[in-house]
């Protein structure tokens, strides 16, 4: 069972650049969704090398060679065809933003994590979420008035997500739900429930939204120095392995 999580992270790998393919045949929306198909594979091979207690040096370092494909190299083709490709070779530098920042940040992850440190949240932005709020950005926009976002709007975004994942801004794992707790907090439970019938009336109009909070939780954990006191208890070694 130990190849398990291997094979979520290789269909990470698979829909990232499936992505890019999309983008070639000028499916930039298709493209957008892969990238998050992408995150949730990215999101499940932790949980589930959890579950089967499997975790190696290998997975660590293929999770990064992955992610620098399906939240790099893909995010900044997708900014280029969508939009950056007006602007010649600047276009080029703003869409290489994702990608060299990007592997900035998984270099640095991979210098500071080991096998079995446990770490109460993440260093920076990780890159899936970089990559996910991008392309909701982009359904967002597009559920909204039918075109790209504007480049007024998309370049400092851009620079802004970029500047986050080299940053020391502490980012919390996503919120674990349980349900036994759920079931005793009445107020969660709605929250909840309407959370998932609004995306599955209109995901592409909730998924960005929701990015904007949780960009935005860790900019308040660091302005006010607080702990991020969920992630203590959730995060443990494999996810931390598999979530650069």
């Amino acid at each position: 069972m130990n190849w398990l999580p291997n094979l979520l992270t290789g269909m990470n790998l698979f829909f990232g650049f499936w992505a890019i393919i999309q983008l070639v045949e000028g499916n930039y929306l298709t493209a957008c969704w892969f990238i998050m198909i992408a995150s949730i594979c990215d999101g499940l091979d932790g949980k589930l090398a959890r579950f089967i207690k499997s975790s190696s040096e290998l997975g660590v370092e293929m999770d990064s060679l992955c992610d620098a494909i399906s939240f790099g190299l893909a995010p900044s083709v997708l900014l280029w065809v969508t939009s950056f490709h007006k602007f010649g070779f600047l276009g080029v530098l703003l869409s290489s933003f994702p990608l060299v920042f990007g592997v900035i940040r998984l270099a640095r992850f991979n210098l500071t994590a080991s096998v079995g440190e446990k770490n109460p949240f993440f260093q920076g932005l990780p890159i899936p979420m970089q990559a996910v709020t991008l392309a909701t950005f982009i359904l967002f926009s597009h559920t909204l008035w039918g075109e790209v976002p504007p480049e007024i709007l998309l370049i400092p975004l851009t620079l802004f997500l970029a500047f986050l994942m080299i940053s020391h801004i502490p980012y919390d794992a996503m919120p674990r739900l349980s349900i036994r707790d759920t079931l005793h907090k009445p107020f969660r439970l709605l929250i909840i429930l309407g959370l998932i019938s609004l995306i599955a009336l209109k995901p592409s109009l909730v998924f960005f939204p929701l990015m904007c909070l949780y960009l935005l939780r860790g900019i308040t954990i660091a302005m006010f120095r607080l702990a991020p006191v969920e992630a203590e208890d959730e995060l443990d070694s494999e996810e931390i392995e598999f979530k650069p």
